[in-house]
């Protein structure tokens, strides 16, 4: 092994003991981290959301704003790439800080978001259909969260020959259309302008 080589193991090996000095384990780091991206602007938006009534208009900020936060680059919120970073190589490897971060944030959204589809039944808004309302948050999450991997790369892995916000309205709709709401109410609540401010 080459003099090189050693001085990058040992630095390494350094940088771990001195990590670990300060957080004994990893699900302690990983916390803090999940900390210091709650501090952020995103999570402020996030939590706006969870305090609105359950109901169509909320249903489709809260897929609005999924999909927005993985495609879309925001000042101000130095963390997110990160984290979305570090999301891709947890579930790569042992996915103990998806599940971690789940666990912090994913509760209440799924309870608002399946709370918001129940209501969207009521007003005729969504149809009767086959699909869990319990996954729908869930795919709705996907569709962001592989749109942001295929972003990831300097050069983009998928040309979709659109820009970014044309990008997450296009993903939008098909997430809504998907989620089970009708060309007409997505016309009455979708609006691209508006929802850019209130959910970036």
């Amino acid at each position: 092994m080459s003099h090189g080589c050693r001085l990058i193991r040992e630095s390494k090996r350094l940088s771990m003991l001195l990590l670990y000095k300060h957080f004994p384990s990893k699900e302690s780091l990983y916390a803090a981290m999940l900390d210091a991206c709650a501090k952020g602007p995103a999570f402020a938006q996030f939590k706006r959301i969870l305090a609105l009534e359950p109901s169509t208009s909320t249903l489709v900020l809260m897929v609005y704003f999924t999909i927005s936060h993985y495609v879309l680059q925001r000042p101000g919120d130095p963390h997110k790439a990160a984290l979305n970073c570090l999301l891709v190589r947890s579930l790569l490897e042992d996915g103990a800080l998806v599940r971690l971060t789940h666990k912090k944030f994913a509760s209440a959204w799924v309870a608002k978001f399946e709370a918001c589809v129940k209501e969207a039944v009521k007003t005729g808004d969504i149809g009767e259909t086959r699909l869990r309302r319990d996954l729908r948050v869930w795919f709705v999450h996907h569709i962001g969260f592989s749109l942001m991997l295929h972003l990831h790369p300097k050069v983009p892995a998928i040309d979709y020959n659109v820009s970014k916000d044309a990008l997450v309205e296009q993903a939008t709709w098909f997430a809504l259309r998907g989620v089970g709401l009708g060309e007409e109410a997505i016309k009455r609540h979708y609006n691209p302008k508006a929802l850019s401010l209130l959910g970036g």
